[in-house]
């Protein structure tokens, strides 16, 4: 499965850093959406030491959350750990998933960073430009940007914020 845009998977770190750029520059950060009915969950692993990449996408109704479709694909990792170049790594794997999906979501939430990158292009963005879906990126850790710690409570939040632009939102998940 590929949406609109698609490259090769076989680049230097220089020329994947060019691509994300170029591709950024597809990114659609409006509100276009007209009623969620489903949403995917998106993360990756790896196996034997890293030399596989195994890939999981969860697909939930929602409000209810309960569980549509799942599947897993496994396939040789080819491109090295990089910071920022997550999705060069990860989503080979993860578009072998989307291949054996049955049921297309409406919203994508990917473990990793959005727009909360350094060139504004993280996995979840190149994800969702190339499945054609609009995707949220759910980082555990910040690449960039500083925040005001959010409050002490669950739920609590605060923005993340880089060269004067809001690229995120910093959550308290636990009190």
């Amino acid at each position: 499965m590929t949406g609109p845009l698609h490259h090769s998977w076989d680049l230097a770190p220089t020329a994947a850093r060019r691509l994300q750029i170029d591709l950024a520059q597809h990114i659609i950060l409006e509100d276009r959406f007209d009623h969620i009915r489903t949403v995917a969950g998106v993360d990756v692993g790896f196996e034997d030491q890293g030399l596989v990449t195994r890939a999981a996408v969860v697909v939930m109704t929602f409000p209810d959350l309960e569980t549509v479709e799942q599947v897993v694909a496994r396939q040789p990792t080819t491109f090295p750990y990089i910071p920022g170049l997550l999705s060069f790594r990860e989503l080979p794997a993860v578009l072998g998933a989307f291949e054996k999906l049955e049921t297309l979501p409406d919203l994508l939430l990917c473990d990793g960073q959005g727009i909360a990158h350094p060139r504004r292009f993280g996995i979840a963005c190149h994800l969702g430009l190339l499945v054609d879906l609009p995707a949220i990126g759910v980082g555990k850790s910040r690449l960039c940007g500083t925040f005001d710690p959010p409050g002490e409570n669950k739920g609590d939040s605060t923005s993340l914020q880089d060269r004067g632009e809001i690229i995120g939102r910093v959550l308290r998940s636990r009190d």
